[in-house]
C-alpha cells in the first residue's frame, strides 16, 4: 500500500480499525455473553411455566381433567331411594356413541381439540346383587357391576382362564341365562370368586355370571382405569352393624352388550375425551380455557334410536387451569424481576464496552476530522465498525440461547432481545462519540454533555419514588390478571438501583473530601494521594457504580425471595395439615387410642379435635346444618406455633366478649363478612365468628363446617363430640417418619395421616418451586459475572493512566506495596459505597416488590407468606461481591506491574 493511500481517509479508517481490534474483540465477547443471557432467559422461564402447567394437569388425574358425559337408560335407583333414568334404548346408545363423540369433538375449537384425544366410552349396569362365596358372612353383601368396554383387550392382559365368549341370544325362559365375564385378579381375590365359578345375580331380572377368566391392567394410570378405581381393585366398605359391602366390576364380551343390557333395570354409558397433559403449553392456556367454556355451554344432542339425548359434559380442568394461573402469575412476575438485575448490569457492561472502544479510537477520530471527515461520516464508520463485531456476537449468542433452552417454543421475544443487543453498541457508539467537528477536542475523551445531567438525575429520583409509592398503595394482583408481567413491578428494582447510584455519586464525595483533608496531616503520601485520586476520578462515573449497586441489590433480593419461598412452603404445609402431623380416624377414636397417640415417643404436644356431627348455625341468611368440630384453643395453640397467625384456628377462637363463644366457620362466600352467629343446640348460643376461606387442616371433610371452642360452650348447650382427629407437634430432633408410622399403626386401617414434612416435599416437587430457586441462583451468578465484566472494563478504560502513574511512582522510589495501596484507593471507596447502597436497596426490595404479589398459590399456603430475609444468605451474597472486587483489583495491579516503568515513561514522553 502506497504512502498516499495510507494517509487517505479510507486508509486511516482501516488502520484505526486494526489498531482497535482488541477493544472490538472484547466488545464482541461482551455482546455474545449478554445476548446469550438475555435471549435464553424468557425461554427458560417459559419452559418452567410449561412444565408446571403439565405437572398440575397431570396431578389432577383423569377423573378431574377429562371431559366426561354420562347417558342413563332404563331406571336407576339413586342413593336417596328415588329413581331416575332415560328413554333411549341401551343397545342404540352403545352402537351410536362413537359417532356422537366424534361429532362432538369435531365441534370443538382447534385449541381444545389439540389437547384432547379421541373420545372413548364404556357402558355399565346398575348394581346387581350377587351371591357371595360359600364362606361369606351372613350380613355381607356382594354387588357386581357388569360393564362392556370395546378396548378392554388393549387395556388389560389375561392372567388366567379365557376372555368371555360372545352371547348369541339371551332367552326369557324359566332358566336364568348365563353370561361369561372377566374380573381383575385383585377384584376376584377380594370377592372370593374363582375362575369357572358361576354366581347368581339380580337386577330387574335374575341371571347367572360365570367367571371365565381374570385380567390385570396394563397401565393403571390410563384414563380407563383411573376414572373408576373400583375397576382395577374392587371395593370394600365396613358398614358396622350393617355388615360389609363388597363391589366388583365384571366385563362381558363387547359385541354381546346389546343382548346383555336388557337384563338390567338401568344402565349407564359413560363417554370421555382424555386430556393429554403433554400437549398443553403456556401459549395454549388462554385459547384452551376459552374453548373449554364454549364447549361445556353448548351441549350436543345426538339421536340414539330416534330418541334425542343431550350429552352434557363436565370437567374440573377449568379449575385446575385457574389454580395453575394463581401459582404461575406471581412466579412469572418474580422471574421478570430477577431478570431485570442481569439485564441492567448487561446494559452497564455494553456501555462500558462502547466507552472502551471510543477511548481507543479518539486519536484516529481526531486525525480523520482534521483531514476533513464530516461528523456524519465519523459516526457512520464508528457504527459500522462496532456492528461488524456486535451483529455476529449477537447472532452466536442467540444460537447459544436456543441450544440451551430446547424445550421452549418462544422465539419472537428472544430474537427481539438479540436484535437489541446487536444494534445497541452501534447506536451507543454513534451517540456517545460527542461532537466530532474539526475544531473540537477529540483527544480528551470528555465532552460537555453535563448540562442536563441534573435534570436526568431528578427525573430518575422522581420515577423511582413514584414507582415505590404506586406499589405500596395498591394491593395484590388478582388471580384473573393472567400470566402477563406488570412493567412497574419489573422496572422498579432497576429504577431504585439507578436512583441509588445517583445518590451515591452525589453524596459519596462529601465524606471522601473530609477523609482527604484528614489524611493530609498524616505522615506518608500514599493515603492522601489515593483519596485525592479517587475523589477526582470516581472510577469512571455512573456505569460501574450502577453495575455494582444493581448486582448487589438483585443478589440480596434473590436471597430474600429464596428465604421467603422456603419459609412460606414450610408454614403453608403446616397450615394445610393443621400441625406437624395429624391423624384422623375413619369414624372416631376411642379414649384409649387417643392416649396412645399422645404418648408416642417424639410427640411434644397434641390437641384433640372432636366430631360433633351436624350442628345448626345461623348467621343472617347464611348457615344451616354444618359439620361441627369441638376443640380446646389452649391445646391448639401448643401445636400450631409454626403456623402464621392469620391461619391459626387457636388465635381465631379468642374472644374479647365473654358473652360469646369463639367459632371459626368456612365454606361460604357471603357478600358481607360473617362476624357473629347463633348456635341452635340445647339452648341458643351466641358465637363470635371468624370466617376462613380455606380449610385449616386435612381433618375438615365437608364443604361447610364450623369449629367451636368447647371450653367456652355453656353446659346448657348440650353439645358433645367424639375424638376424631389428633393434631401433633414434634419434639426437637424427633424423626417425623418414625412418628408418622407409629401414629398410623395406632389409628388402624382407613385412618388419614397428614404430614407437613411430606406436604413440603410435594410442594417442592412442583417445577416452579425448583425453577424459582434455580432462576434466583442464576440471577445472582449472572449479576456477579457481569459485575466482574463491568469492573474489568472500567479498569481497562483507565489502564493507560494507571500504568503511567504506577511507572512514575516506581521510578521515584515507591514500593510495590505502596503502588498497590494507591490502586486500591482507585476503586475502593466507590465500591464500598456501591456495596452499601446495593445492600440497602436489596433489603428494601422484598418489602416493596413482594407486597403486590400474592405468593400463597405458589407456596401452597392458605395466606400470603410473610417476607423473610435470611441474614446468612445476605452476608454470603455481599461477601461474594467483596471477593469479586478484591480479585478484580489484584488483576489490575498485576497488569500494571507487568509494564516496564522506563518504557511507559518513554512512551508517554513521545506522545
Amino acid at each position: 500500500m502506497s504512502r498516499r493511500s495510507l494517509l487517505s481517509g479510507t486508509g486511516l479508517a482501516a488502520r484505526a480499525f486494526a489498531a482497535s481490534r482488541g477493544a472490538l474483540a472484547l466488545l464482541g465477547v461482551v455482546v455474545l455473553i449478554a445476548t446469550t443471557a438475555v435471549s435464553a432467559w424468557p425461554r427458560f422461564a417459559e419452559g418452567l411455566l410449561g412444565a408446571e402447567l403439565r405437572y398440575r394437569v397431570e396431578e389432577a388425574t383423569p377423573v378431574n381433567r377429562d371431559l366426561l358425559t354420562s347417558t342413563i337408560t332404563g331406571t336407576v335407583q339413586s342413593a336417596g331411594g328415588g329413581s331416575f333414568g332415560g328413554t333411549a334404548e341401551p343397545g342404540a346408545v352403545w352402537q351410536r356413541m362413537p359417532g356422537a363423540l366424534a361429532s362432538a369433538r369435531s365441534a370443538m375449537a382447534p385449541a381444545l381439540r389439540a389437547v384432547t384425544g379421541t373420545g372413548d366410552y364404556a357402558s355399565r349396569s346398575d348394581d346387581a346383587t350377587t351371591t357371595g362365596p360359600p364362606d361369606a358372612a351372613s350380613d355381607s353383601r356382594y354387588v357386581t357391576v357388569v360393564e362392556s368396554y370395546a378396548r378392554l383387550r388393549a387395556a388389560a392382559a389375561l392372567d388366567a382362564g379365557a376372555w368371555p365368549s360372545p352371547i348369541a341370544t339371551v332367552g326369557t325362559t324359566a332358566t336364568p341365562p348365563t353370561v361369561d365375564v372377566v374380573l381383575t385378579t385383585d377384584a376376584a381375590r377380594l370377592v372370593g370368586w374363582t375362575v369357572g365359578q358361576t354366581r347368581t345375580a339380580s337386577s330387574g331380572s335374575a341371571f347367572r355370571l360365570r367367571l371365565s377368566g381374570t385380567v390385570r391392567p396394563l397401565d393403571t394410570g390410563s384414563d380407563f382405569w383411573s376414572l373408576e378405581t373400583v375397576r382395577a381393585h374392587g371395593s370394600y366398605v365396613d358398614r358396622g352393624d350393617a355388615g360389609k359391602l363388597y363391589r366388583a366390576v365384571a366385563w362381558v364380551d363387547p359385541g354381546s352388550w346389546t343382548r346383555v343390557a336388557p337384563l338390567f333395570a338401568g344402565t349407564f354409558t359413560q363417554g370421555w375425551f382424555p386430556v393429554a397433559p403433554a400437549a398443553l403449553s403456556v401459549s395454549l392456556l388462554d385459547p384452551v380455557r376459552s374453548a373449554l367454556g364454549r364447549f361445556l355451554s353448548a351441549a350436543p344432542t345426538p339421536s340414539f334410536g330416534g330418541v334425542p339425548t343431550t350429552l352434557r359434559f363436565s370437567t374440573s380442568l377449568d379449575r385446575t387451569l385457574d389454580a395453575y394461573s394463581a401459582r404461575a402469575q406471581p412466579a412469572n412476575t418474580l422471574f421478570a424481576i430477577l431478570a431485570a438485575g442481569p439485564l441492567g448490569v448487561a446494559l452497564a457492561v455494553l456501555v462500558l464496552g462502547v466507552r472502551l472502544l471510543l477511548g481507543r479510537r479518539r486519536e484516529a477520530l481526531a486525525l480523520l476530522a482534521a483531514r476533513g471527515a464530516s461528523p456524519a461520516r465519523l459516526r457512520r464508520e464508528l457504527a459500522i465498525d462496532t456492528a461488524l463485531v456486535s451483529v455476529p456476537g449477537a447472532g452466536l449468542g442467540l444460537v447459544a440461547a436456543l441450544l440451551l433452552t430446547p424445550g421452549a417454543d418462544s422465539l419472537l421475544l428472544p430474537v427481539a432481545l438479540a436484535l437489541a443487543c446487536a444494534l445497541a453498541p452501534p447506536a451507543l457508539s454513534a451517540a456517545a462519540a460527542g461532537r466530532l467537528g474539526p475544531g473540537d477536542d477529540l483527544r480528551g475523551g470528555r465532552t460537555a454533555r453535563r448540562r442536563w445531567g441534573w435534570v436526568l438525575e431528578v427525573l430518575v429520583l422522581g420515577l423511582a419514588a413514584l414507582g415505590v409509592a404506586a406499589l405500596l398503595q395498591r394491593g395484590p394482583e388478582p388471580a384473573s390478571a393472567g400470566l402477563g408481567v406488570d412493567p412497574l413491578l419489573a422496572l422498579t428494582p432497576v429504577l431504585l438501583a439507578l436512583a441509588a447510584c445517583v445518590v451515591v455519586l452525589r453524596v459519596y464525595p462529601v465524606p471522601l473530601s473530609w477523609l482527604t483533608r484528614a489524611l493530609r496531616r498524616r505522615r506518608g503520601p500514599v493515603a492522601f494521594i489515593g483519596a485525592t485520586s479517587a475523589l477526582r476520578s470516581r472510577a469512571g462515573g455512573l456505569w460501574p457504580v450502577f453495575a455494582v449497586v444493581t448486582g448487589v441489590a438483585i443478589a440480596v433480593f434473590s436471597a430474600g425471595v429464596l428465604s421467603t419461598e422456603r419459609a412460606g412452603i414450610e408454614s403453608g404445609a403446616l397450615a394445610r395439615v393443621g400441625a406437624d402431623l395429624s391423624v384422623t380416624a375413619p369414624t372416631t377414636f376411642t379414649d384409649e387410642q387417643v392416649e396412645r397417640l399422645r404418648s408416642v415417643r417424639g410427640v411434644a404436644a397434641s390437641a384433640v379435635v372432636e366430631w360433633a356431627g351436624g350442628v345448626r348455625v345461623q348467621a343472617g341468611s347464611q348457615g344451616g346444618d354444618l359439620s361441627g368440630y369441638l376443640v380446646d384453643p389452649a391445646e391448639l395453640a401448643r401445636v400450631q406455633s409454626g403456623i402464621p397467625e392469620a391461619a391459626r384456628v387457636s388465635s381465631a377462637l379468642v374472644q374479647k366478649d365473654r358473652a360469646r363463644t369463639g367459632a371459626v366457620i368456612g365454606g361460604f362466600d357471603p357478600t358481607i363478612p360473617v362476624t357473629s352467629a347463633i348456635l341452635y343446640a340445647g339452648t341458643a348460643v351466641h358465637l363470635g365468628v371468624t370466617e376462613f376461606d380455606f380449610a385449616p387442616g386435612v381433618y375438615i371433610r365437608d364443604a361447610q363446617w364450623v369449629i367451636i371452642d368447647r371450653t367456652a360452650l355453656p353446659a346448657s348447650a348440650g353439645l358433645t363430640g367424639r375424638p376424631q382427629t389428633v393434631l401433633v407437634s414434634l419434639a426437637p430432633g424427633a424423626d417425623a417418619a418414625t412418628v408418622h408410622d407409629e401414629l398410623a399403626a395406632i389409628a388402624g386401617t382407613g385412618a388419614t395421616i397428614g404430614d407437613a414434612q411430606r406436604e413440603q416435599e410435594t410442594l417442592r416437587a412442583a417445577p416452579l418451586v425448583a425453577g424459582l430457586e434455580t432462576i434466583a441462583l442464576l440471577s445472582i451468578t449472572l449479576s456477579a459475572l457481569m459485575c466482574v465484566g463491568a469492573l474489568l472494563l472500567a479498569l481497562v478504560i483507565g489502564a493507560a493512566s494507571r500504568t503511567r502513574l504506577v511507572a512514575t511512582l516506581r521510578t521515584i522510589g515507591y514500593t510495590a506495596r505502596q503502588t498497590g495501596a494507591l490502586l486500591a484507593w482507585e476503586l475502593g471507596p466507590l465500591l464500598v459505597a456501591g456495596l452499601v447502597a446495593g445492600i440497602a436497596v436489596g433489603l428494601a426490595l422484598p418489602a416493596i416488590v413482594l407486597a403486590p404479589i400474592d405468593l400463597s398459590g405458589f407456596t401452597g399456603g392458605p395466606i400470603a407468606p410473610a417476607v423473610v430475609v435470611d441474614p446468612l444468605l445476605i452476608a454470603a451474597a455481599a461477601g461474594g461481591f467483596v471477593l469479586v472486587t478484591l480479585a478484580v483489583t489484584l488483576i489490575a495491579l498485576a497488569v500494571a506491574r507487568r509494564r516496564s516503568p522506563a518504557a511507559v515513561l518513554r512512551a508517554g514522553g513521545e506522545e
